[in-house]
């Protein structure tokens, strides 16, 4: 399980956000799960192998829904790449759930008759599982078991053979933020952003309040989503009482960036100049070389700067190669 992942997850098992997934992917924003209502299960399940040894499969996160009663099982599955597998792998995270409520009420039936059964009376709970991806790729498929099914030599059992839908949530396409209530709104927003430093900053911008009340397990999200040591630095630095202002921290970070990035722009210049003048052997080359290296790196940061394409202006100033190809494509 990958940082990413377990960060997603450590966040998402707050009750208040798990409670707003739910309510806004499911319900429309409707208030129909409160945090209240939820209990924490074990996110290891007991499972067997085709042959029959026991084993064990962990969720990523798995609660109970108390409505008075227990009313049903909810779970999520944080996936960052797509994959093929999803429509069984949710099968079988749903039937091992179904078979441990079965085995727990025979258990209970063998305790006070002293003997194990499943009734007829008996029931079990309903157990849903939302499929969170926040991958860059679009999740094309599998969004049913019949995706992966190959019905190309058995058309003839088709309808007879029950299909089993994958309740995909991809970040970027199939999810509303204005529908959350918690700071499940700001998180999902930058992560719907997070290729896009420009758009990040006009959402940071637009939503101010709500992020200097940003919590940590929060921030923590966004870290990892923008890959950023130096935002945590900043956002460490903007930290008080639990709570991050994570506008003011964002906006040093991109700051920072800029005048690393333009620093280093001039030093490269400057080198690349020396090189070519050195290379002409002439004093007055070395300075048109100079000149010509600053003008050419100078170009592009602007170029960078009117494009909103801040981030890449630090990373031009690392990466040669990037630095070339950008050259060759403003023709600089």
């Amino acid at each position: 399980m990958g940082k990413k992942d377990i960060t997603l997850q450590d966040f998402l098992g707050d009750p208040y956000i798990f409670a707003d997934l739910f309510n806004g992917c499911c319900f429309g924003g409707e208030q129909v799960i409160h945090a209240e209502e939820l209990s924490p299960l074990d996110s290891v399940q007991c499972t067997k192998d085709n042959r029959g040894t026991p084993g064990k499969r962990a969720r990523d996160i798995k609660k109970l829904l108390y409505c008075q009663s227990p009313a049903a099982v909810l779970a999520v599955e944080n996936q960052e790449y797509t994959d093929y597998r999803m429509a069984v792998r949710c099968m079988r995270y749903d039937a091992d759930e179904y078979e441990r409520q079965i085995k727990e009420i025979m258990s209970r039936h063998k305790e006070q008759d002293g003997i194990s059964y499943f009734d007829e009376e008996d029931r079990i709970l309903p157990v849903l599982t939302l499929v969170l991806y926040y991958g860059r790729d679009e999740w094309k498929r599998p969004r049913t078991l019949f995706d992966v099914l190959d019905f190309r030599n058995a058309q003839v059992f088709r309808e007879r053979i029950p299909d089993y839908p994958v309740q995909i949530l991809s970040v970027r396409t199939d999810i509303d933020i204005e529908l959350f209530r918690t700071e499940l709104r700001e998180v999902m927003g930058i992560l719907q952003r997070a290729d896009d430093k420009e758009a990040m900053r006009r959402f940071f911008d637009e939503n101010r309040q709500a992020f200097s009340r940003m919590t940590e397990r929060g921030f923590e999200v966004i870290i990892c989503s923008t890959n950023s040591r130096k935002l945590r630095k900043y956002i460490l630095k903007n930290t008080e009482g639990g709570n991050v202002d994570m506008c003011r921290a964002f906006d040093e970070w991109m700051e920072d960036c800029r005048k690393e990035g333009e620093a280093r722009g001039i030093k490269i210049g400057e080198e690349r100049g020396r090189l070519r003048g050195e290379k002409r052997g002439e004093k007055r080359g070395e300075k048109r070389g100079i000149k010509e290296g600053e003008k050419r790196l100078s170009q592009l940061i602007l170029t960078l700067g009117a494009e909103g394409r801040t981030a890449d202006i630090l990373r031009v100033a690392e990466d040669a190669s990037l630095r070339n190809r950008l050259y060759r494509k403003y023709g600089l």
